[in-house]
């Protein structure tokens, strides 16, 4: 795991802000060096730090969620206080404890102070995370749980304080705990024309379309696109990267004055 602690002074998240990262906090955070996003994207505070991360375009992140080892796509929406992907402990293993599979410093540290000799005796056994995917389109209600590892389907909707254990489909409402099917968005023609369209890859900023009516918002994507409209496809933004950039622009202000 590449980690690099970037310092979210009030400086930088101001110039996140202005390059379609919005919401990060201010505080010193490790991020992963594969922390990818598109912009626009509002964080709202949301706990994305130590795992990679991706987020898509128009999509915005519930405060107090909280997401580990996911990739997410456009125009979805993350409820207050989510977990999603979080780490999971073995329960085969002799102890689920994290000692099992990963240096534990809170505890380690005791013995260390005690006896600077001290090493570590307990191997690290192996674990390796899962990631998660988020399609586009989902709305995933505030509370909800989604366990590591799992798809959820483009345009699905899971349930406030659901917990889903399993893939979701395309286009599904589910709901409970464990999450269960409770109908389709769509009807099936119109969840197979969406998918076929693949409508998220486009801006829909860029379109003054009815929203309420799927069929009619369809067409006009479709006519837009026979007349020219073309992908939106902004340069995703690695944040360690762009914090490495940040530092040295702000050296060289620093240099010059």
């Amino acid at each position: 795991m590449t980690l690099h602690n970037i310092a979210f002074t009030p400086e930088f998240v101001a110039h996140l802000g202005l390059m379609g990262v919005r919401g990060a906090p201010i505080g010193g955070f490790p991020a992963h060096a594969e922390t990818m996003f598109e912009a626009p994207v509002d964080l709202r505070g949301a706990y994305v730090w130590n795992t990679p991360i991706a987020v898509g375009a128009f999509t915005y992140l519930g405060e107090e969620s909280h997401l580990e080892h996911v990739r997410i796509g456009r125009y979805s929406s993350i409820g207050k206080r989510a977990q999603v992907g979080l780490s999971t402990h073995p329960t085969g293993w002799l102890t689920t404890s994290a000692l099992g599979f990963m240096p534990f410093p809170a505890f380690e540290t005791y013995f260390m102070d005690d006896d600077p000799a001290w090493q570590r005796a307990l191997p690290v056994g192996d674990n390796p995370p899962e990631t998660t995917h988020i399609g586009n389109d989902v709305w995933i209600g505030a509370n909800a749980m989604v366990k590591q590892g799992v798809t959820i389907g483009d345009g699905a909707v899971i349930g406030a304080m659901s917990v889903v254990t399993r893939d979701v489909p395309p286009y599904a409402v589910v709901a409970g705990t464990p999450a269960r099917l409770i109908r389709m968005r769509f009807p099936d023609a119109v969840i197979e024309r969406m998918l076929a369209l693949r409508w998220w890859q486009y801006n829909l900023l860029d379109l003054a379309i009815d929203h309420t009516d799927p069929m009619q918002a369809l067409d006009a994507i479709e006519a837009a696109i026979e007349a020219g409209l073309q992908p939106y496809a902004p340069e995703p933004m690695n944040l360690a990267a762009e914090a490495r950039s940040f530092r040295k622009a702000q050296r060289r202000l620093l240099r010059a004055a």
